[in-house]
């Protein structure tokens, strides 16, 4: 996927913004303040129809503006499309082609953005439904049939949650053997999942890093099963349920999984410095990046904001000739100049415009 050029109204701190882009390595800098995060915020936007910063519209806006607006001519899968994207204090409207975009799932599986932000750094130190939250979305990129699952165990648990919270039992036998055989297709997706990626993720990192340690991504379910069994589920289930009245919602299932980074045999919350946070999540953007590619011949467009700061000299170095070899469409924002061997384009923002 490859944005040609980007036009924003009234986003953010950007009045008025065009810009020509590279297929390859665009680089964002700046002084902080001046809107670089921004920029590549709205590129994502138009990729996912989501900010990577918060989930209100309004915050978008330029301020004292009604509206914002996103424009860009994009190249996804050798078709050229025309994207418009327009939002307000009442929401947004997306224009794929001069037709009105309905659903989300009508437009996500054509256009992807993958991204590395200072927040996302920390992804393994935040609370497990960050994570849980992230996972979902990767797998659905990966998986189409994933999110159709996704959105049936969730409508099974709140349906089970609402009879918990009014304390009436006589209906939980029923819908926990629905629950079971949602959650095992979930847990087997996730597992699946999981294990791909484990597939090439220290390669990666290694590669990333020049570290040659073994990187695993870790898939907890909150329910013990072997081979992922309903009979099992089913039986922990029917143990939860003094628990689950207890606490009025259900205290265990797929809402309630965990993953976790192991480097060389340790766990990434307990001894990870902020460099291993950063180099470790971006081995793991890249590996899903690699999958993506692997399925479909798809390369997402790839965004990393302040990815270089913490790392020395010599990891940047090794980062910057991966990306290199990539086939992807790359920005990058920092606060330095373009190193030396950049190539593709540079930006530099100051106060809300490209100079």
């Amino acid at each position: 996927m490859i944005i040609r050029n980007l036009k924003l109204s009234h986003f953010r701190n950007y009045r008025r913004c065009i810009a020509e882009l590279s297929p390859g390595i665009n680089w964002v800098y700046g002084a902080n303040g001046q809107g670089k995060t921004n920029l590549v915020e709205a590129l994502y936007y138009l990729c996912n129809l989501e900010s990577f910063r918060t989930r209100k519209t309004p915050h978008l806006l330029q301020d004292k503006s009604s509206e914002a607006v996103i424009t860009a001519q994009v190249e996804s899968k050798n078709v050229q499309h025309l994207i418009r994207v327009n939002l307000s204090n009442k929401g947004r409207q997306v224009i794929l082609d001069n037709s009105l975009v309905r659903k989300v799932s009508e437009y996500t599986p054509t256009f992807m953005a993958l991204a590395l932000t200072p927040e996302d750094v920390n992804l393994f130190r935040n609370v497990p439904q960050e994570r849980r939250k992230f996972f979902n979305r990767i797998i659905s990129f990966n998986d189409s049939i994933y999110i159709k699952n996704f959105q049936e165990y969730s409508k099974i648990i709140s349906e089970k949650n609402a009879l918990l919270k009014q304390g009436n039992t006589d209906q939980i036998p029923l819908w926990n053997i629905m629950l079971a055989r949602s959650a095992v297709k979930l847990m087997k997706q996730r597992n699946n999942f999981v294990e791909s990626i484990n597939n090439y993720l220290s390669d990666v990192f290694k590669g990333l890093s020049g570290r040659d340690e073994m990187l695993k991504l870790v898939y907890k379910p909150s329910l013990i099963t072997n081979n992922f069994q309903e009979s099992e589920i089913l039986l922990q289930l029917k143990k939860n349920l003094t628990r689950d009245l207890q606490y009025g919602f259900a205290v265990t299932g797929p809402h309630r999984d965990e993953y976790h980074l192991i480097l060389d045999g340790k766990k990434d919350r307990d001894y990870f410095s902020q460099g291993e946070f950063r180099i470790t999540n971006l081995s793991l953007i890249m590996t899903i990046n690699h999958l993506l590619f692997n399925k479909d011949s798809f390369s997402p467009v790839v965004i990393f904001d302040d990815l270089f700061s913490e790392l020395d000299d010599e990891v940047v170095n090794s980062v910057f000739k991966y990306f290199l070899q990539l086939k992807n469409q790359i920005f990058i924002t920092s606060t330095s100049e373009p190193l030396k061997s950049c190539p593709g384009k540079q930006f530099q923002v100051v106060e809300g415009q490209l100079v």
